[in-house]
């Protein structure tokens, strides 16, 4: 079993989690000490949710205040986001595909919530080296690592780290914890990869006091 964590959250204090492909739902619950994972329906938006308001709802970031509540999101090349509060103890998880990207997800999510000061995970996902797009939805994300011909190569780890920045999270307390879905195969589930046939991998994490 394969889970991997941001040692910058857990020198905070944070219980979190990014599971590879051989981590049951319930190898990570054991991880994180809790009897259940708040999620809530991910649709590629941008609207961030309350835990305690999550049921049977739409989001694709949801926030958790309360002490012990584990929030998370489900991906398979998406950007899986864990934002943290040292002021507070609350927490987000937050799903950034292009599209979330585009839209304001990362925003959302820390808006949501408002961190005094914040501390933020970038779990592993589909990188610069996979993510082949058109050059319109290039033009939207930004961050093109290099084009060819009417396609493009967009770093997706940049963008979510640059909107992370631009809402006051500092660079030494934003961390990348590595791989590529897309080219790590006997790591990661990816929908790029696999088509119909992929799984996903729940990357939580759990709010403290």
């Amino acid at each position: 079993m394969t889970i991997l964590s941001s040692p910058l959250l857990a020198k905070a204090g944070f219980s979190h989690a990014f599971p590879a492909r051989d981590a049951s739902d319930a190898s990570l619950l054991a991880a994180l000490g809790v009897a259940r994972v708040v999620q809530v329906k991910q649709v590629h938006g941008a609207r961030a949710v309350l835990a305690s308001e999550a049921e049977g709802q739409e989001g694709d970031a949801i926030v958790g205040l309360e002490p012990g509540v584990a929030v998370g999101v489900r991906v398979a090349d998406c950007v899986p986001v864990l934002v943290a509060d040292e002021a507070s103890g609350g927490v987000a998880a937050i799903h950034a595909g292009w599209r979330g990207v585009v839209a304001g997800v990362v925003r959302a999510g820390v808006e949501r919530l408002a961190p005094g000061r914040p501390v933020a995970a970038i779990g592993p996902c589909i990188g610069a080296c996979c993510f082949e797009v058109g050059l319109e939805v290039a033009e939207q994300v930004g961050f093109v690592v290099h084009r060819r011909g009417d396609k493009a190569y967009v770093d997706l780890r940049a963008a979510v780290r640059a909107q992370l920045e631009a809402l006051g999270v500092e660079r030494r307390r934003i961390e990348d914890v590595a791989g590529c879905t897309r080219h790590e195969p006997e790591l990661f589930h990816s929908f790029r990869r696999d088509g119909a046939q992929s799984g996903r991998m729940l990357a939580a994490i759990v709010a403290r006091r």
